[in-house]
């Protein structure tokens, strides 16, 4: 048994387990990759990511010798080895280094000056009529060159640039791939053996790669080839080998455009172009600052590991690594790495390059390589971007046996076929290719990446252009430290504050005088990753922002708040629910982790696994714990509409009966319901689907002359009979039923604000309640402007809005309660699941038992009231109190985005103040207000609030509603959803 198989078996030993459990989980189609790959490939990939980073890693030395092994040369492959000797004058080098710093800019790090030395290569093409493991004939490299050429059919010459991290790997480990693309292209490759580092870092590969472009159109004396004409040239490679053909072909461009000519062996030679870029999976960020590479950013399909992972390695020292002086990236300086011909994303301008093709799978790297695709197309150039659905990064050298390989192959060599031979027939276009049918689903390039396309120049090699894709985490970053200088400030100085959001759906009180923690710019979908259906959210983004950003990925969050405006910092830190609440919970519910600056400006990750009970505190906390500044949101597919039915009732009983049973009902998507009475109640349910019958109108909501959702539910109903109370009643056959856009009814209630908007109308009693003066007005009665005028006028004081959550049993003696004391119809009806205690959230506090003794919480049932209050202040108050005191008998709570009437005591009977007060320590939050404090009217101030001249002014109608009007006016909302994206348009 020879040393190689010795290390192979024990290799291979440690991973036994993870083979045994790897493959039950696949046969048991519970893995992530069951449903795209075979048993095979899937295990490749699992042992891949395993062996990777291993418990006893290997020096870099020692990993670097292990890639370096030449299998050797048999079957279907002419391999011919040649060594371009080093030019006797150093203009090319002198060229590269004058422009590596010139584009580094006004910036004192110095580039590195590498040696010129020969550059070896493998000339590459197939062998046909010989046996599998014939080898190569036992002559001279000229003549196997030779015997190469007389079975090339075609001109094409790929320029073959392996990869490898730039430290690993070796044309030898490379020459499947370079013999199965001479063999679909019919011409041959010249894969250069580029100087690997850490020992050689960059420019030196850049170097040797201009070398070999060089060496292919002017060839020295020596040389087996005549010259090749740039237009048969395809500069391609893989990963790293990506990076250094688009870093080559970034070079040229600059060169082209500064008129340069490179002195080669004697003769002054211009640089020309290339008839193409052919690059799979390539690195082109190497700071590794993209969302993906982040340690909570799930990759399930992929094997590459995180910085943060390999950072943990205890790689012992050798001659290579660690450098001297110590830098931390093995390829580049540390103060080099933001450099445009090393990170591509930094490349200013791709104009008047040549069609480049780009593929990549569901990766790390995936992130960063459709930035790049979209810049290029942006900039003009003819690029072809294939996305492989669910496989690994370079899955095409590694995965033999998947589809996809083949498929990949094929479009790889077609392109590069194309570049050469009827370059005028490339079209732009994008694509995922579908893993086991190879179903080409075509993409929007604007699709491809939400990153801005602002251009910036850079103005120095640490400078981060608008529009890479590590600028907006990049900024997040930034503004995340300054918010949390800010906090560990006020938390030195035992200073009070607030936070300022820069927009508001709540109806509290805002506060004003205490100084302010600004997170405002936090606004922000960072990334959306169609792979792990995952969205990273500042807090300040809006849900039409939101389902906007996921929609363009097919993808939607499963809870969406029926208001454009609100916030997904709002939803996490206060109650947010809507119609899919029954199935998936709470907003908070469906979120990853967040990311918060505790109370003295420590900025922390809370989520499921760590830091659980900050994660679970924070849910509801109205920022009481600390501030939230990042979300990840766990995702689900999107469909075109959904399939909305609406089940009349004719009682109460029989509405909280429906509801309850249709949550029950798997079929549903969606539940919510309306009571306009107690005899006329509908029962709302929606069914996404693509689907929808050609006789039937679509139904939207958000255009001028549209009708507001909640009319038209009721006029749908008027005079159908009911639908009894349980779901399979014959009645439910005579049901109306719309198909409605999804976004459309994501935000059906936002024209009237569910029906607040009609209060407007009772305000100004002058504007009848019609169709035309609703059209007419349309600017000013979606809920941001009436959210800016109910706060503007003051009549925010005497409005409620109130939603209270309450077991099932007692919701019918809640509305006989609520429907005798404020006589306020329609009422909202939005079934929960429920949170159990410890929690802000509304709870019953009950509980129900199972046959096989398992404990569970029972849904609740959610009711709306939003409607007047009395006119004078002191019954205002009497009622709320009055109306919280009967909630508490029936067993419910109220959600406490809203007026809070309770005094310390009785708020804190109803929420465990020791489990809070354990949460606020522990966290460091005892200086910040408590949920309490940031709830609750004061109503002293209020008093003397009203005996203010500006107070007592706007009281008088109009003149209050006016000057909300004129502040809804200044703040221009009005313009967001005028100009909004998920608006319905219909195909023409």
């Amino acid at each position: 048994m020879n040393s190689e198989t010795v290390e192979t078996i024990r290799a291979v030993i440690p991973l036994l387990p993870l083979i045994v459990r790897h493959s039950l989980l696949h046969i048991l189609r519970i893995s992530d990759s069951a449903k795209y790959l075979d048993l095979h490939s899937s295990l490749i990939v699992a042992c891949l990511r395993a062996l990777l980073v291993p418990s006893t890693p290997y020096s870099i030395s020692s990993t670097q010798k292990l890639t370096l092994r030449d299998p050797g040369i048999r079957g279907h492959i002419w391999v011919s080895k040649y060594a371009s000797p080093r030019p006797p004058e150093t203009s090319i080098r002198d060229t590269l280094i004058s422009t590596l710093e010139r584009l580094a800019g006004a910036t004192t790090c110095r580039v590195p000056v590498p040696d010129l030395v020969d550059v070896e290569a493998e000339w590459t093409g197939h062998r046909g009529g010989v046996a599998r493991g014939a080898p190569l004939p036992d002559v001279s490299e000229r003549e196997r060159y030779h015997g190469m050429m007389r079975e090339c059919r075609r001109p094409t010459t790929v320029l073959y640039l392996h990869g490898g991290a730039y430290y690993l790997c070796d044309p030898s480990t490379h020459r499947p791939t370079t013999k199965k693309l001479a063999e679909l292209t019919g011409g041959r490759c010249y894969s250069v053996r580029y100087r690997l580092a850490p020992q050689h870092p960059f420019p030196s590969a850049l170097l040797d790669a201009l070398v070999s472009y060089f060496t292919l159109l002017h060839p020295p004396s020596d040389a087996y080839h005549d010259p090749v004409q740039p237009e048969h040239i395809v500069i391609a490679g893989d990963s790293a080998g990506g990076n250094l053909a688009l870093s080559l072909l970034q070079l040229i461009l600059e060169l082209r455009q500064q008129g340069s000519r490179i002195l080669w062996h004697g003769e002054l030679r211009e640089v020309p172009m290339p008839a193409g870029i052919a690059v799979n999976s390539p690195w082109v960020d190497v700071t590794q600052s993209s969302p993906t590479w982040e340690m909570a950013t799930p990759t399930p399909y992929d094997y590459l590991p995180k910085p943060e992972t390999m950072d943990k390695l205890d790689i012992p020292p050798c001659d290579a690594w660690p450098s001297n002086p110590p830098r931390r990236n093995m390829y580049i300086a540390d103060d080099l790495a933001a450099h445009p011909l090393a990170s591509l994303v930094m490349a200013r301008s791709w104009k008047r390059a040549p069609p480049v093709y780009i593929c990549t799978g569901w990766e790390i790297l995936a992130y960063e390589d459709k930035y790049l695709a979209r810049k290029l197309e942006a900039d003009g150039v003819r690029v072809v971007f294939e996305e492989y659905e669910a496989m690994p990064h370079c899955f095409a050298l590694l995965l033999r046996d998947v589809p996809t390989t083949r498929r990949c192959y094929d479009g790889w060599a077609a392109f590069i076929r194309a570049a050469v031979e009827d370059p005028a027939a490339i079209e732009t276009r994008a694509m995922t290719v579908k893993a086991r049918t190879l179903e080409e689903v075509p993409l929007r390039f604007e699709e491809l990446s939400d990153v801005s396309e602002k251009e910036l120049p850079p103005t120095s090699s640490s400078a981060i252009p608008e529009g890479s894709p590590r600028m907006p985490m990049e900024r997040h970053k930034q503004a995340v430290a300054s918010i949390a200088s800010a906090v560990r400030g006020f938390f030195e100085r035992r200073e009070p504050y607030r936070i300022f959001h820069g927009s508001t759906n709540s109806t509290r009180p805002q506060l004003t005088g205490k100084p302010v923690v600004d997170i405002s710019a936090l606004r922000n979908v960072l990334q959306v990753d169609r792979a792990t259906r995952t969205a990273l959210v500042e807090p300040n983004v809006p849900m039409d922002k939101l389902v906007e950003s996921t929609l363009k990925h097919g993808l939607v969050p499963p809870v969406v708040m029926e208001f454009p405006g609100i916030t997904a910092g709002g939803g996490f830190a206060g109650t947010a629910g809507e119609s899919s609440s029954f199935k998936y919970g709470f907003f908070n519910d469906t979120v990853n982790w967040a990311e918060i600056v505790l109370g003295n400006g420590e900025v922390v990750r809370a989520s499921r696994e760590e830091r659980a009970d900050l994660f679970r505190g924070a849910a509801g906390a109205v920022g009481s714990l600390g501030v939230t500044t990042l979300l990840e949101l766990q995702l689900k597919e999107a469909k075109k509409f959904v399939r909305t039915t609406y089940h009349r009732t004719s009682s109460v009983a029989e509405a909280v009966a429906r509801i309850r049973a249709e949550t029950e009902n798997p079929a549903n998507d969606y539940v919510d319901g309306i009571l306009f009475s107690k005899d006329h109640g509908v029962v709302v349910t929606g069914t996404l689907t693509d689907e929808k019958p050609a006789d039937i109108k679509t139904q939207t909501f958000s255009g001028a002359w549209d009708p507001w959702y909640y009319l038209h539910v009721k006029d749908r109903t008027q005079n159908v009979p009911s639908a009894g109370p349980t779901v399979d009643s014959a009645a439910s056959s005579s049901s109306p039923v719309d198909y409605i856009p999804l976004a459309e009814y994501f935000f059906r209630y936002d024209r009237g604000g569910f029906w607040v908007g009609a209060a407007a109308f009772d305000y100004f009693k002058g504007v009848p309640f019609t169709r035309f003066f609703r059209w007419f007005l349309d600017d000013f009665l979606h809920t941001r402007m009436l959210y800016r005028a109910l706060h503007g006028s003051g009549e925010s004081a005497r409005f409620i809005v109130q939603d209270l959550g309450l077991p099932y049993r007692t919701a019918e003696a809640f509305v006989d309660y609520t429907a005798e004391n404020f006589n306020i119809w329609p009422l909202w009806l939005c079934p929960l699941k429920q949170t159990p205690p410890p929690t802000f959230h509304p709870h019953t506090g009950e509980t129900e038992t199972a046959a096989d003794g398992t404990v569970s919480t029972p849904p609740s049932l959610n009711i709306g009231l939003w409607g007047w209050g009395p006119t004078d202040p002191d019954e205002f108050v009497t009622k709320n109190r009055a109306l919280e005191d009967k909630l508490v008998e029936l067993g419910g709570l109220k959600w406490l985005y809203a007026h809070t009437y309770y005094n310390e005591e009785e708020f804190w009977k109803l929420y465990d103040r020791s489990w809070y007060d354990a949460l606020r320590k522990k966290y460091h939050a005892d200086t910040l207000p408590t949920v309490h404090d940031k709830v609750k009217v004061d109503v002293e101030a209020r008093k003397e609030e009203r005996q203010k001249w500006k107070r007592s002014l706007k009281s008088k109608p109009p003149l209050g509603g006016l000057y909300g009007i004129w502040k809804g006016i200044q703040s221009k909302d009005y313009m967001l959803h005028r100009h909004a994206e998920w608006k319905f348009k219909e195909k023409k």
